[in-house]
């Protein structure tokens, strides 16, 4: 199937970058989806954004922060919030990148991240030449990040069940459904315009 066959059905290419979902609202994929190719959200009123989830590691998450920029100049100078959908570190990992004095994130969150670290992914990769055919894969999956090079932030902000945020005059409400993919997942639903940012899929 073509692009142009995707447009035609209204469906977008997965592209790597920053697609633009309307309302000053934005999605940033990764190609080809697999571990620890995740995704991200924008979402913008007036002068300011939120940001929703960073990448697997501070290179990843800086090329993206660098397309939010370009596509929202004005709201992107006050990020009022960075929310982390749940604790991997595909989601979180560049956290220390995004200026901003609040990350929130579910409490469930906050206490699972102390269960995956950046170094530990680190000296997997250096083990992994060593570790057989579960190495190889292991490289296969992982080896294209550095987590050397990772600074860790964890969120300052926490909750249980839903909060809400105000971007400009758009309401963000934050719910919690974990157990789900990980103990403290959260869906990010802007309501006026009906829209779900999820740590998978958006809707």
């Amino acid at each position: 199937m073509k692009a142009s066959d995707f447009n035609n059905l209204g469906i977008k290419p997965f592209n790597k970058g920053l697609s633009d979902l309307g309302n000053n609202i934005y999605c940033y994929l990764q190609p080809d989806g697999g571990w620890g190719w995740s995704n991200a959200g924008l979402i913008v009123d007036g002068d300011e954004s939120l940001i929703v989830d960073t990448l697997f590691d501070e290179k990843l998450t800086e090329e993206m922060l660098e397309s939010m920029k370009k596509a929202e100049p004005l709201g992107m100078k006050n990020i009022c919030a960075l929310i982390n959908s749940h604790s991997n570190g595909d989601h979180c990992n560049g956290n220390n990148c995004v200026e901003t004095k609040e990350i929130i994130s579910s409490q469930a969150t906050l206490e699972e991240m102390s269960h995956e670290s950046p170094e530990m992914m680190a000296a997997l990769i250096k083990q992994a030449p060593e570790m057989g055919p579960l190495g190889k894969y292991f490289l296969e999956c992982f080896g294209s990040f550095n987590f050397e090079g990772v600074t860790k932030r964890l969120p300052n902000t926490t909750f249980s069940g839903e909060t809400q945020r105000k971007v400009g005059d758009k309401i963000v409400e934050l719910i919690e459904v974990g157990p789900a993919h990980t103990n403290g997942d959260v869906l990010v639903h802007v309501p006026s315009i009906r829209l779900f940012l999820l740590e998978i899929f958006y809707l």
